[in-house]
């Protein structure tokens, strides 16, 4: 089996969640780990997709969500960075454009740590997203949390590490009662 992790980052924190997912996963099977922008042929085969992207205003990115991030980015007394893969589209154009597939899939976010009624979660409506576009959600959606300063807190790497490890031995059992099921 091949997972493949998409992720959308404006300031890195999302990114390195997606990493820390894919080690997770490559301890049972083939990850590659890659940014919204970048997976034209890698989605091809795959039998688990992980998709993520930063919360913003309550849910997933728009282009007018990410130009203010850009925005703030730009002030020095802020002391964010935009991440290397900031520029492009964001996680809502990339679902709305994926092809037909019958993979598995998981959704997570990263968030501000407060009460998601105050934050919202992108990952609820990257899961409806992925729903719809006919994916098989493996997993409930998982949000990262970060602090007001924007930095993840200090767990997040490991936990997302093992909710990857996670995903991936849900994914194998649900392939193996598949094929049970399909020789029955």
């Amino acid at each position: 089996m091949r997972a493949v992790v998409v992720y959308e980052s404006m300031f890195g924190n999302t990114h390195e969640v997606a990493s820390a997912i894919g080690d997770g996963i490559s301890e049972v099977m083939a990850v590659t780990v890659t940014s919204v922008s970048d997976t034209a042929t890698l989605l091809d085969g795959a039998d688990v997709i992980v998709a993520g992207g930063p919360t913003h205003v309550h849910g997933m990115s728009l282009a007018g969500t990410r130009a203010e991030a850009r925005k703030m980015a730009a002030d020095p007394d802020a002391g964010l960075h935009l991440d290397r893969d900031s520029a492009g589209i964001g996680v809502r154009e990339w679902v709305g454009s994926l092809p037909a597939t019958h993979a598995m899939a998981a959704a997570f976010d990263t968030r501000t740590n407060v009460p998601r009624i105050f934050s919202g979660a992108a990952s609820a409506r990257i899961d409806h997203a992925l729903r719809q576009r006919g994916l098989r959600v493996v997993t409930p959606p998982m949000s990262f949390l970060v602090d007001t300063s924007n930095h993840l807190e200090s767990s997040e790497l490991a936990r997302a590490r093992a909710w990857g490890i996670d995903i991936a031995h849900d994914a194998m059992s649900l392939n193996v009662a598949d094929t049970t099921a399909a020789r029955a």
